[in-house]
């Protein structure tokens, strides 16, 4: 508990804990008894409350209008558990930790020792992080003890009048807004105490969850032929069929069997979605009073129903449902409905026989910033932004669907006896049809490169190391096992619609003009096939790797495109585009030789380029106008900006780095000067004024680049050539607030006055010492800052 300031002693010298034992009354406190927590200078403002009863003063009406030192008194009585105050007074009233001996409490002592064995796991990233594990104890902390106000502890045996429940825990996430978060985590950690009262939430079944709606609806119990007819099709037919094959029975007029059909098994989520349209049209037909069933009155709710529908998607699926009911109801009872006559089928033509038409140069994009390890537009630090990003790169590199990799086991990576890397995968799409096969079992293996297998890795490093349930009604496999990936908490399985989420943050980045995003986690696995498509593989090794069990089904992933405009890519990469520059000292001699196919640039070269220009006019003629530029002072420039005399001078920006507390597998790559603005920066006490000098030389570092940048005319050269001293200056003013406020604890207006101090002095040294003494020390900066003169 030292960790934390909140654990200070009181300033009037050591409590003794006085325990429940020793005060089963429910009385007020004596004046003795209340100079042990208080000062007696205090008791003269506590006694016009005595004559008060106990229950009076938990009133939330009374409480609120008691003046300090007496709303105290009565947070005392709830300390010693004399009093339960209401979770409506507990949450809303903050509390002065060190004016209470909490860390002498049982309940307490349990707490830390929870939150030591769980924090490991709640955060995997900051395991080993004693600061951060202080600072997320915090807020868990104020919660436990607003629950022990309101008289209740986190186990029996601990004292406290009452035990935490799941519905206390559930009622106070209604009432304590800001405490949602501390309340979920407190029940993640109760949840796993065998001793607790506190029950892991359990997965409701998919077809529960359905007929809790019908119920909602006022369409179950059923009240109608009409009704009973959609509700025992609903759930009684098609969700037998759900991972399991049945047979349908056609008979004659006298009951005896003319022919019988093998129906296949569906997946749970078709189930889903055919019973919700089933449930829109019982809702409907209630709302109308139909109570028998024919064409008219059927017609009449479908064309209705129809309507009202905007999306093609719903209306597809509306269609269907009302027909495989339609289907059921006429074998079932040698009805004699016409469907077609029902619901006509749409006349349209189906002239697109291949996929989506992907941009070759925004995928070129989007591939390259989930490769970059050092993109600004992912947070590593941030452990679902480090598990998404590999889920999205493994897609790629396997051609794996979204489901089948937030299946994946940790035992799923292998390397064969030639030192080849493979995935096995066991959760696939086609295989769900085969009702013998065993729930845990290889159907798939894709062979992935040194890459893959280290991001593979990678997740292994914060994977959960408790087995996670991952139910079926979810998209899972219905097994508990070691998962590669989890939720934030480990205390669950990662969904697809994360990674949906995740690509669509990234791509409103990358362009925000997009109104929904331009890729989806599906389209990653086509993004695979078409460029392996494109490099010749033949359709066998297609099948293979993206697990398809008929050849028709790699055609909307490997035809993302006509098949003349494939056939371009691929003579693209044969013959190549523009040449490479000859090497060699005769090389001015090879001007019109001959230069074999191997020597032109490769396809990833040719969509790298084409990515990154939009040719315009204005454009060509900027870019035009500074190749002469270059050209013409290429005798002095010889890579460097301005003249060797006037060279940018090699500042130190830093030297704090080892105070970094990201987690081990974050690379950024930035500098000293990015880490002072950064989050997870950690400064050492007492380095104010070394970081005074270190933001100082930044600064004249600005200054010098801003000189630089003069040489160039216009705004747009200066832009295509040098962009550092707008990207120094954005840095500095991040760490105005995230370096002087949140580190050091400066308050804002005085950081804010030191900043313009600070680029005021590095203005004036540029202008004054600059050439005389380009790179001062931590002595002269601060002497210069405060004189205004160098010694």
């Amino acid at each position: 508990m030292s960790q934390i300031l909140a654990w200070q002693s009181l300033r009037f010298g050591p409590i003794t804990v006085r325990r429940k034992g020793q005060f089963e009354s429910r009385e007020h406190l004596t004046r003795s008894e209340y100079e042990q927590y208080r000062s007696a200078e205090t008791w003269g403002r506590v006694e016009p409350i005595l004559s008060s009863s106990l229950t009076d003063l938990v009133q939330p009406t009374i409480f609120f209008k008691l003046p300090g030192t007496q709303r105290d008194y009565v947070l005392l009585l709830a300390f010693l558990q004399r009093i339960s105050l209401p979770l409506e007074i507990v949450f809303p009233t903050k509390t002065e930790f060190n004016k209470f001996p909490f860390p002498e409490l049982p309940n307490f002592e349990y707490f830390d020792a929870l939150y030591d064995k769980y924090y490991p796991v709640l955060y995997p990233m900051d395991s080993e992080k004693q600061l951060q594990k202080a600072k997320k104890r915090i807020p868990l902390l104020r919660t436990v003890v607003c629950l022990w106000f309101a008289g209740y502890a986190l186990k029996e045996g601990v004292e406290g009048n009452h035990i935490i429940t799941s519905s206390v825990l559930a009622k106070a996430s209604k009432i304590a807004k800001y405490h949602r978060s501390s309340l979920t985590l407190l029940g993640k950690m109760l949840a796993k105490e065998t001793d607790s009262l506190i029950e892991n939430k359990p997965v409701i079944p998919c077809d529960e969850a359905e007929r809790s709606l019908w119920i909602a609806a006022g369409i179950y119990p059923t009240q109608t032929p009409f009704e009973e007819s959609l509700y025992t099709f609903a759930f009684s037919y098609l969700r037998q069929r759900v991972n399991d094959s049945i047979t349908d029975d056609y008979y004659d007029d006298e009951g005896n069997l003319l022919f019988r059909y093998g129906k296949k098994t569906i997946s749970i989520n078709y189930w889903k979605a055919i019973v919700k349209y089933i449930r829109y049209f019982a809702i409907k037909c209630r709302s109308k009073g139909l109570t028998d069933i024919s064409e008219n009155s059927i017609s009449e709710v479908y064309t209705e129903i129809f309507g009202q529908m905007k999306g093609q998607e719903d209306k597809t699926f509306f269609r269907v449902a009302l027909r495989h009911w339609l289907r059921w109801l006429i074998r079932t009872t040698n009805a004699s409905y016409n469907i077609e006559r029902i619901m006509p089928r749409p006349r349209r033509v189906m002239s697109k026989d291949h996929g989506r038409v992907f941009s070759m140069s925004k995928a070129y994009i989007l591939v390259q910033t989930l490769m970059n390890d050092q993109t600004p537009l992912i947070n590593e630090n941030i452990l679902m932004d480090f598990r998404h990003r590999r889920a999205c790169l493994l897609m790629l590199s396997t051609a794996a669907r979204p489901h089948e990799i937030v299946n994946l086991l940790q035992n799923a990576l292998f390397i064969d006896s030639q030192d080849n890397s493979w995935i096995r995968f066991h959760k696939t799409k086609t295989i769900r049809n085969q009702p013998d096969r065993n729930g845990y079992e290889w159907v798939h293996h894709a062979l992935v490169k040194s890459d893959a297998a280290r991001w593979f890795n990678e997740l292994i490093h914060f994977a959960p190391s408790e087995p996670i349930f991952f139910p079926r009604e979810w998209g899972g496999d219905g097994l508990t096992e070691l998962r590669l990936l989890a939720s934030k908490h480990n205390d669950g399985p990662i969904r697809t619609s994360g990674l949906y989420n995740f690509l669509t943050r990234i791509q409103s980045k990358l362009w925000p003009e997009l109104r929904k995003p331009y890729f989806t986690p599906h389209n990653l696995r086509a993004l695979h096939l078409t460029y392996r498509r494109i490099l010749g593989d033949n359709d066998e090794l297609l099948e293979r790797q993206a697990g398809h069990s008929h050849p028709s089904s790699k055609k909307p992933y490997t035809e993302t495109m006509p098949a003349e405009e494939v056939a371009k890519f691929g003579h693209l990469l044969q013959k190549g585009v523009w040449r490479k520059k000859p090497e060699g000292e005769d090389a001015d001699k090879t001007e019109g030789a001959r230069i074999s196919s191997t020597e032109y640039v490769a396809i990833d070269e040719i969509t790298e380029i084409s990515s990154k220009f939009e040719v315009t006019p204005q454009k060509l003629d900027e870019a035009y106008k500074l190749t002469q530029k270059i050209i013409e002072e290429s005798p002095r420039f010889q890579g460097k900006v301005i003249d060797l005399e006037d060279e940018l001078h090699e500042v130190n920006v830093g030297g704090y780095t080892h105070n970094c507390n990201a987690h081990v597998l974050l690379n950024c790559g930035h500098t000293p000067g990015h880490c002072r603005a950064c989050d997870d920066y950690s400064p050492d006490e007492g380095t104010e004024d070394a970081h005074k000098a270190d933001i100082f030389r930044e600064m004249l570092h600005y200054y010098y680049c801003l000189d630089a940048e003069k040489n160039f005319k216009s705004t747009g050269q200066r832009k295509m050539v040098f962009q550092k001293a707008e990207d120094i200056k954005e840095r500095l003013n991040k760490t105005e607030r995230s370096l002087w406020v949140n580190k050091f604890k400066m308050p804002p207006n005085e950081a804010k006055k030191l900043h313009s101090l600070l680029f005021k002095k590095a203005k004036a040294y540029f202008r004054e010492q600059s050439k005389e003494k380009p790179n001062p020390t931590n002595a002269e900066v601060l002497c210069y800052i405060l004189s205004g003169e160098v010694k």
